[in-house]
């Protein structure tokens, strides 16, 4: 029994440590972009409260998971923001993809039209 739980936990450590190691000791900030501009951008967290990051020639920027630019930031925007622990130094701006038209569903036939 001593054995299958040591298995068991061993199992775990290996299976969840590149979850724990990915994070790379960022902060991952979420929330929505209130004020804009070139050295900074504030965003009020999903803790409603407010925080503003300094941008850098080290700052990138992803929309929908490919490469994006400042330009394409606007207030309004929900962001996460990858930030080293103990800075305010935004390294990562993770926009989140625009809500695509939802399509119209094609009207259904009554069951009894169906052969």
């Amino acid at each position: 029994m001593k054995r299958l739980a040591t298995l068991l936990i061993a199992s775990f450590i290996v299976a969840a440590g590149p979850a724990v190691f990915a994070h790379g000791g960022n902060d991952h900030v979420r929330g929505v972009i209130t004020q804009l501009s070139p050295q900074s951008v504030t965003v009020q967290t999903t803790g409603k409260t407010t925080k503003t990051f300094t941008l850098s020639a080290k700052t990138t920027f992803e929309q929908g998971g490919k490469p994006a630019h400042f330009s394409d930031l606007k207030v309004g925007d929900r962001v996460v923001i990858d930030v080293p622990e103990h800075s305010s130094e935004a390294l990562l701006i993770q926009v989140a993809a625009p809500k695509a038209a939802t399509a119209k569903a094609s009207p259904r036939k009554p069951a009894s039209s169906i052969k």
